[in-house]
């Protein structure tokens, strides 16, 4: 999801794009260590890092448990906890029962309907389906059990670091702009930052640069 945006910064800074894992069974505390490892076999020391969706929620996670490498953080359409409880807990009971093959095949028919701009061109709509094809796999599972499980809300207040949080206020697979508004309000060194006629997918629209966010820490 990050790749229209690391060809623009990797001209002058180090892009490192972290793959979640696809297999087997795992827990927040576990994709923690894979972000801090993935940073420190780069050879840094300190890192801004941008999550977007169950992203976000991994950087703030990451943000409370290793503060000394987290510089800064940008959370985008993001959550501390999600917020349709219904929806969790039925996704966790169907990927734990039915055969992966079926699941499969409807997250590729169905793969992008809410996540673009409204004006997205195709191109992009079809790169995405082309680099998300194999994304759904087994351990995606382990993923809904933890946006199910987690609740970040009454810890925020411990995140130190500047943070950026942004939503894309046509998103309407997550009600972002309510919990961008949220995370803004309980993280003590936080910037809101709302994008008019940006969905879900806000890395892949035209109309966001991460490069211009960046000035934005100033201040923070």
């Amino acid at each position: 999801m990050f790749y229209r945006q690391a060809e623009d910064l990797q001209r002058d800074h180090t892009v490192i794009s972290l793959p979640l894992r696809a297999e087997g069974r795992y827990s927040i505390q576990v994709l923690i260590e894979d972000l801090v490892s993935a940073v420190r076999d780069a050879g840094f020391n300190k890192a801004t890092v941008l999550g977007e969706s169950f992203g976000g929620l991994l950087t703030m996670a990451a943000a409370l448990v290793h503060p000394e490498l987290i510089e800064r953080i940008i959370l985008v359409n993001t959550f501390a906890r999600f917020h349709d409880r219904k929806k969790i807990n039925a996704g966790v009971a169907l990927y734990s029962i039915l055969p992966y093959s079926w699941i499969r095949a409807y997250r590729g028919r169905t793969a992008g309907e809410n996540l673009f701009d409204t004006d997205a061109p195709e191109e992009v709509k079809l790169a995405y389906r082309q680099r998300t094809r194999e994304a759904a796999t087994p351990g995606y599972l382990s993923r809904l059990k933890i946006v199910r499980d987690i609740d970040l809300r009454r810890r925020l207040s411990q995140i130190k670091q500047p943070a950026l949080v942004v939503a894309g206020v046509e998103d309407s697979f997550l009600p972002s702009v309510d919990s961008a508004k949220e995370i803004s309000r309980e993280i003590p060194r936080a910037k809101l930052k709302l994008l008019e006629g940006v969905g879900h997918a806000a890395m892949l629209s035209p109309r966001v640069r991460v490069r211009d966010w960046l000035a934005e820490f100033e201040g923070l």
